[in-house]
């Protein structure tokens, strides 16, 4: 049985000063793939902005880049929409060579090394990927302002702290070194809250989510937008502007199931 989700992401930028030549991009389109159908969705955009490009990059994933030239306070972007998620109707497919090695954000160290070791399994599975997720939950402590979206899995490894990036970021560094093809995965689970990331690994010819934040499959109640080797590949919002200004983010995101 599959799932119809309504969606809703919202996402506020303020900033301190008037900006100008705001360069953006963003890929916070959801994706439209066997298993997962996009029935409707919109995006609105504010302040008014001249959307130079729609596409999909190197990984496969939709993005929209523009530009705002007047000057600014805040930027805001808002997606919402319906669509129908089916695990049954995955299609099999290949595992590209380069989610089977380190990423910038996911080099392994000794530390990391050390602990996948001492792990007893089987190289090149799925319930290998399952209990490797329930290790790295069982590792960290959830807490929020004590990483950044540039910090890496062995940093947030050793501190033991973190949110769901660096959950992800630390898993896939495992799964690698059990030569499993894993990537890192950006979208919205059902519930309400901020953006969400989780992990998709390859095997028996096909992508299988797992989310080992919660320790659990990300099954038909995720909602999928970009894909990539770590957070660096698939970050939902990136940009460049001109002028100097201190930068608040708000992002608000509701899944129901329809």
């Amino acid at each position: 049985m599959g799932r119809s989700l309504e969606f809703y992401f919202d996402t506020k930028l303020e900033f301190s000063q008037p900006i100008t030549e705001h360069e953006f991009l963003l890929r916070c389109l959801p994706a439209d793939l066997p298993e997962q159908k996009i029935e409707k969705h919109s995006l609105s955009l504010l302040p008014e902005c001249t959307v130079s490009s729609l596409g999909k990059d190197a990984f496969g994933n939709r993005y929209c880049a523009g530009r705002v030239e007047k000057p600014h306070k805040i930027f805001h972007y808002t997606l919402q929409g319906k669509g129908y998620r089916d695990d049954t109707q995955r299609e099999k497919a290949p595992a590209a060579p380069y989610y089977l090695y380190p990423s910038p954000l996911t080099q392994p160290t000794k530390e990391l090394e050390d602990f996948f070791a001492a792990l007893p399994i089987k190289q090149g599975t799925l319930e290998t990927a399952k209990r490797l997720a329930a290790r790295v939950h069982r590792h960290f402590t959830y807490a929020p302002g004590k990483t950044d979206v540039s910090t890496s899995a062995a940093e947030a490894f050793q501190q033991g702290t973190g949110v769901c990036q660096d959950y992800v970021h630390v898993f896939l560094t495992l799964c690698r070194m059990a030569h499993i093809p894993a990537r890192y995965v950006s979208g919205l689970p059902l519930g309400e809250g901020a953006s969400h990331a989780w992990a998709e690994i390859w095997a028996d010819g096909f992508w299988h989510g797992l989310d080992p934040t919660r320790d659990c499959p990300a099954d038909e109640g995720y909602l999928k937008f970009c894909v990539g080797r770590d957070y660096n590949d698939c970050p939902l919002e990136r940009g460049m502007f001109s002028g100097k200004a201190d930068q608040l983010q708000t992002v608000f995101m509701k899944v129901t199931e329809a």
